[in-house]
């Protein structure tokens, strides 16, 4: 756990600055951050790791002087001021800016056997989810808030290849090397690496500028907001000693919005669906890999010699942006 503090007075300056060049406002910034391993609150049985992280920030920077009225001191406003508008009229003058996270990374079960792993073990899963919200509000912004959320869902399977050779007990005892080809013939029944992750991010910002003056006009509201979903995959095989599968493959998707503020069950049904649905897909690429050991040292003639010979083939796809 880690705090600290920073703050300094209207008037506080070095002593080369004059007078024009020190602080006019009264400055205070707060800061805590904690890391803690919550898996180990847990039973020991449990084997879950569950990193954590949280921070806090505010800063609040009170002017000596009125915004709106430089040669007038914020003091001597709210003394004139109604009781009724003091609050208003200090938290209107206020820079004010406070940020708040949450995050919990690669939580996932620990293996407690050395047994081998299965494609529906748990342990091949892991989930990630981190929250930051950022609001402010100063004398020209009414409020500018910020909340950004990332999710993540990850499944990562490796396996030990196991190779079959059917034909070598019946070649065991030939000592003629023609027939190693045929001898040491074999083949992976398992593939080498399954993999696939998810990852979703979803940011929703709204800004308001103030109304100066006392106009009765209400400015709107400005939002900036996109949601996507990412997803990655890997597939790797090796179907032989000698002959090699990679694939990869990445999907960026945008979830589309209504726009505005979801505060209807239509949009938010709306974003559901779509969010289900997968998004509407901008870019997709994968990659297949093949790669093969030609068996030339099977042969008395060729041992001596090594051959290699692989193939790639790229495909990228790029959606139209939404009209």
């Amino acid at each position: 756990i880690s705090v600290s503090a920073n703050a300094h007075s209207s008037g506080f300056g070095t002593l080369e600055q004059n007078v024009e060049q020190r602080y006019l406002d009264n400055y205070f910034q707060f800061d805590a951050a904690t890391t803690l391993e919550l898996g180990k609150l847990l039973p020991k049985k449990a084997a879950l790791s569950v990193p954590f992280f949280a921070s806090i920030t505010q800063a609040i920077s009170s002017p000596e002087y009125d915004p709106y009225d430089l040669d007038i001191k914020l003091k001597q406003k709210l003394k004139q001021a109604p009781k009724s508008e003091r609050d208003s009229i200090r938290r209107n003058a206020v820079d004010f800016t406070s940020t708040k996270t949450l995050t919990f990374t690669n939580v996932h079960k620990n293996r407690t056997s050395n047994k081998k792993p299965k494609p529906w073990d748990i342990e091949n899963v892991d989930i990630s989810y981190s929250y930051t919200q950022t609001q402010a509000h100063n004398p020209l912004i009414e409020y500018n808030n910020v909340t950004k959320q990332r999710g993540g869902l990850g499944y990562n399977y490796i396996a030990q290849p196991k190779y079959i050779q059917p034909f070598k007990k019946i070649f065991k005892k030939t000592k003629t090397h023609w027939f190693d080809l045929i001898k040491d013939f074999n083949f992976n029944p398992i593939p080498s690496q399954v993999s696939f992750r998810a990852d979703i991010f979803r940011q929703f910002g709204v800004i308001k500028p103030r109304s100066v003056g006392g106009d009765k006009y209400q400015i709107p509201e400005t939002y900036n907001k996109y949601f996507t979903f990412d997803r990655n995959y890997i597939f790797r095989w090796d179907l032989t000693h000698s002959l090699n599968l990679d694939y990869t493959a990445l999907n960026n998707a945008v979830i589309d919005e209504p726009d505005g503020r979801l505060d209807t069950k239509a949009k938010r049904d709306t974003v559901r669906r779509n969010f289900f649905a997968g998004g509407r897909n901008t870019v997709f690429t994968q990659t297949i890999n093949f790669s093969y050991n030609v068996p030339l040292n099977k042969f008395p003639l060729t041992d001596w010699t090594t051959l290699r010979i692989g193939y790639t083939a790229n495909y990228q796809w790029i959606g139209a942006s939404r009209l």
